[in-house]
């Protein structure tokens, strides 16, 4: 199918932010004919100045239509009835208007959709290259192979494409479960705030075993302006580099990935297996980051950062990203595998706080950051800092 997705701006009082991402639009490449709606959330008069600029703009690459909520929505029922366009026009493209988009956003959602079209295993196109752990703000980094796509059991919010498919599988399936509670998502992910569309749309995907596609090279960053989710502004949260070029895409299968997450980013254990023979008579869950809820992992056997009382299987964490020493077979006692009842309580002591930031953070301390760093951590005086 030849799809031409409508593009979507949702709006509400930011006018710099949205001033920002219409010029990233304008500056797209490959794009010949595409419907820009743009959807402002409540025409209060605090919000003329946002009404005015979609008003004025011009968009060089076809038809535009700027819609005015008739009262004020909130962010999740605003999303959600921007999603409802998919619908009426086949396919659609969300962004929000703290964004920013690369040349080419608009070349790799109609190349994307096309060869994902029917595709029952796939929620939605990630325009956005997740670089963190969403739950608790841990780097991220898929492993590699020979393709220019991953998959995670967890959407995109931060740039997004939906088919008609997609969109209505989803409405139908939230329409008749608004109670979460029994989906093994992580519990942070259950208290997000009711005025999240995210947090269903998690739901739905681990319900359902479907998944996000997410590209290597990111096709929007996120400035992280203030608004609903967000009380203060931290430019640097959210960015991410962007796709420059057009060199083609080189896109796999779900079943065909080597990088297949689950809503913890979690690597899936079949495609542990594929790399580790040692591991392939066990039915294990992954749980390198140990922020899973043992209670709700089904499997006799867990592979963990956790403490255990005794473990069958164990490896360094020295590689990175963490997957990687269990798939290249680094012995160690840091990440384990053990039967489930064998685990330990998980005491967030300083010790732990400490060896879990050496590992994630302290590539990117040098010379005198390094000095300062080891000195406060000697005095047992760093976690005081990041409380």
């Amino acid at each position: 199918m030849n799809y031409s997705p409508v593009i979507v701006v949702v709006a509400f009082n930011r006018p710099k932010s949205l001033e920002r991402l219409l010029f990233s639009l304008k500056n797209a490449k490959k794009i010949e004919n595409a419907k820009l709606i743009i959807s402002i959330d409540n025409n209060e008069p605090e919000n003329y100045n946002v009404r005015d600029m979609a008003n004025a703009f011009n968009w060089p690459f076809g038809e535009k239509q700027v819609i005015y909520q008739e009262k004020r929505l909130g962010l999740k029922q605003h999303v959600l009835k921007c999603g409802d366009l998919a619908s009426q026009y086949g396919s659609v493209i969300i962004l929000e208007d703290d964004l920013f988009v690369s040349p080419y956003f608009y070349d790799y959602s109609v190349k994307a959709l096309d060869y994902y079209d029917n595709n029952d295993q796939l929620g939605g196109i990630s325009l956005y290259n997740h670089t963190y752990e969403d739950t608790n703000d841990t780097p991220f980094q898929p492993i590699n192979d020979d393709s220019d796509v991953y998959f995670i059991q967890f959407p995109s919010s931060l740039g997004q494409a939906w088919t008609k498919k997609h969109w209505e599988e989803f409405r139908i399936w939230f329409k008749n479960n608004q109670d979460i509670s029994n989906v093994p998502i992580h519990q942070h992910i259950k208290n997000w705030p009711e005025t999240s569309w995210k947090k269903y749309y998690t739901a739905y995907l681990a319900a359902t075993d479907k998944y996000f596609v997410f590209p290597r090279i990111s096709l929007t960053s996120n400035f992280n302006d203030q608004g609903t989710h967000k009380s203060s502004r931290l430019n640097f949260v959210g960015q991410t580099q962007l796709k420059l070029s057009s060199d083609g895409y080189r896109f796999k299968s779900l079943s065909e990935s080597n990088s297949v997450y689950d809503s913890h980013f979690e690597l899936l254990p079949e495609k542990v297996k594929q790399f580790s023979p040692a591991l392939r008579d066990y039915d294990f869950a992954m749980d390198l980051y140990g922020i899973k809820d043992v209670n709700q992992i089904r499997s006799p056997f867990i592979l963990t950062s956790k403490p255990a009382k005794k473990f069958l299987w164990g490896y360094r964490r020295a590689l990175k990203p963490h997957d990687m020493n269990v798939l290249l077979d680094l012995k160690g006692e840091d990440l384990v595998l053990c039967a489930k009842e064998d685990i330990l309580p998980l005491k967030r002591s300083y010790k732990r706080e400490l060896d879990d930031f050496k590992y994630f953070f302290t590539h990117r301390l040098i010379g005198r950051k390094a000095y300062i760093y080891n000195y406060l951590s000697k005095r047992k005086l760093f976690i005081r800092l990041f409380k």
